[in-house]
């Protein structure tokens, strides 16, 4: 009964997305995968949050795979999907937990979007997160990836906007 289908990706209907993921069908992965593919925002952002439902110990292992050979708007759209569908915002926040592995998960799926191009939640984290792991750790993904140049200029927004008698605390 999959409402998503190769022929149609998905079209206007992110519960198909979501439903992919719970029947754990054997080509949900590749359906799902299509599903980047749609014109709608919503849908696209239902198949991000649908490989942490397909497998949650493997979801970066999934985002890797769907990005192989993937054409450069399927990228740009995985990455985009990532940072507009909450997984960010919950990985950048998972930045500075006290397990390890909820951390290098969180970077894991922050390096994912990041080689795709998407750099905004990672700059929001600098600018704006109130915790120094957070901001630090968002500066180590940005070198990593190549962007230190935009790192420095969030970095250097956020000592902006501090109050003089605190900007040596930043």
């Amino acid at each position: 009964r999959d409402r998503c289908r190769h022929d149609d990706h998905c079209r206007d209907d992110p519960a198909a997305v979501a439903e992919l993921a719970r029947s754990g069908s054997e080509d949900a992965f590749a359906l799902i995968v299509n599903c980047f593919d749609d014109h709608s925002p919503h849908v696209r952002n239902a198949a991000a949050r649908a490989f942490r439902k397909l497998e949650p110990a493997r979801t970066v292992d999934l985002f890797n795979r769907s990005l192989e050979g993937a054409s450069a708007e399927r990228r740009r759209n995985i990455g985009t999907a990532i940072a507009a569908s909450g997984l960010a915002t919950e990985a950048i926040d998972k930045l500075d937990s006290e397990n390890r592995e909820d951390t290098y998960n969180a970077l894991s799926i922050l390096f994912v979007m990041a080689k795709t191009g998407e750099f905004e939640p990672l700059v929001q984290a600098i600018e704006r997160h109130e915790s120094v792991q957070v901001r630090m750790a968002a500066i180590k993904l940005l070198t990593l990836t190549g962007q230190s140049e935009l790192a420095n200029t969030a970095a250097k927004r956020r000592l902006d906007k501090q109050p003089p008698e605190l900007g040596h605390l930043s």
